[in-house]
């Protein structure tokens, strides 16, 4: 189950990638349960990005429950 700071990160990454100053331990958390993924770019460092499942939960938490 999320956190709700973890929620709050998700939506905010939903609408545009991030670059990522630091590595906060809610960011680890999405990481982690593959909600997240940490792009490695040299020149502009580190984005933030959504992936599928991310994307999918967040759409399911803006949408509501299924009828």
């Amino acid at each position: 189950m999320l956190s709700h700071h973890e929620l709050a990160t998700l939506m905010l990454l939903g609408d545009a990638e991030r670059r990522l100053e630091t590595i906060d331990p809610d960011v680890l958390a999405l990481r982690r349960y593959e909600l997240v993924e940490i792009r490695q770019r040299e020149p502009q460092g580190s984005m933030l990005q959504l992936t599928r499942q991310g994307r999918a939960l967040l759409d399911r938490l803006r949408i509501g429950p299924a009828q």
